[in-house]
């Protein structure tokens, strides 16, 4: 995955397998992290205790499941999750609203900023692999591979193209219905920042906007002629996934546990959860966050679709 220029940051010996974790200072404003050990002190008070959860609906499904296996594990505990999107996820972090966000994008620098502006130093979580997939409705293709390059899928975001055979005479003649995630979605923002942002496009006012990945994924598997795009999580055989022009490797790529893994396919990406501040050792939210980390967690992860952490094989 292209990663943003993290110049000046000092660089901390912690690796999840071919991940190497970086600190990132109060000068940058959030900590890339992994978990302390869990304290093994008597304190029980935790065991009553609740903790809530908001943010991207990609990270949704993993934070749930996890959520309903922790407290089957621990039944005095509760632990809230709710969607809303990775702004929500970053705004309630730094607002002190929850006690964890969910992420499907770094934050932004005005995120960065507005916590340390309110002393609230965050800490992201790399808790999986995953990647923004761009999908068609069946009658895009007509059952042959779509392939595009990133400047090619902005150009159909952008409303630059309208019609398919705009794109290839051998599509179809129609109009193109494109559909994008809400404002504030992470999806949307490294979707943006990997096909729009490099040429300064903006995303159409034709555009349909959805709440949610499963939300894309009903409309497009619906909708004759449509693009969307979601997680890889998300995909199903209702809809057809785009193979993109890799840089890297001179073709076309597609989505596949593989080609995320070795970020050979190009809008890979981890998803989060994050904190304010770093958790009590021994508290809930660290208990919480261990757990995620654990092979159970790790096994939900994938088990919804995503890709484990690469030390998890």
């Amino acid at each position: 995955m292209e990663r943003k220029d993290l110049t000046g940051i000092s660089t901390m010996v912690a690796v999840l397998g071919m991940i190497v974790l970086l600190i990132v200072g109060f000068a940058a404003g959030y900590y890339l992290n992994t978990p302390s050990s869990t304290s093994t002190d008597d304190d029980s008070a935790w065991r009553t205790q609740s903790i809530t959860l908001a943010g991207s609906t990609t990270v949704l499904p993993i934070a749930n499941a996890s959520a309903v296996d922790f407290m089957n594990i621990y039944s005095g505990v509760t632990v809230t999750v709710s969607g809303g999107g990775s702004g929500t996820g970053y705004s309630n972090i730094i607002d002190d609203v929850v006690d964890i966000g969910m992420g499907s994008r770094e934050p932004k620098q005005s995120e960065i900023d507005n916590a340390k502006t309110k002393g609230r130093p965050m800490y992201l979580y790399p808790i999986a692999l995953d990647a923004v997939c761009v999908v068609v409705n069946p009658s895009v293709d007509g059952g042959n591979q779509l392939g595009l390059t990133l400047q090619m899928i902005g150009q159909i975001f952008s409303g630059e193209y309208t019609r398919w055979n705009q794109i290839d005479s051998s599509l179809p003649d129609q109009e193109i219905f494109v559909v994008v995630r809400e404002p504030g979605s992470g999806t949307r923002g490294t979707f943006e920042e990997f096909t729009m942002d490099p040429w300064d496009y903006e995303v159409t006012t034709a555009a349909n906007a959805r709440q949610s990945n499963p939300e894309v994924v009903t409309t497009v598997s619906g909708t004759p002629y449509s693009i969307g795009y979601v997680g890889f999580g998300f995909l199903n055989q209702d809809m057809h996934t785009v193979s993109v022009y890799s840089e890297s490797q001179g073709d076309l790529v597609l989505p596949t546990a593989a080609s995320i893994a070795d970020q050979t396919y190009p809008m890979s990406r981890y998803l989060y959860l994050v904190t304010n501040e770093r958790p009590a050792s021994g508290s809930l939210t660290d208990r919480f966050m261990d757990f995620i980390y654990s092979s159970a967690g790790q096994d939900i992860v994938e088990q919804k679709g995503f890709l484990k952490l690469p030390e998890y094989p």
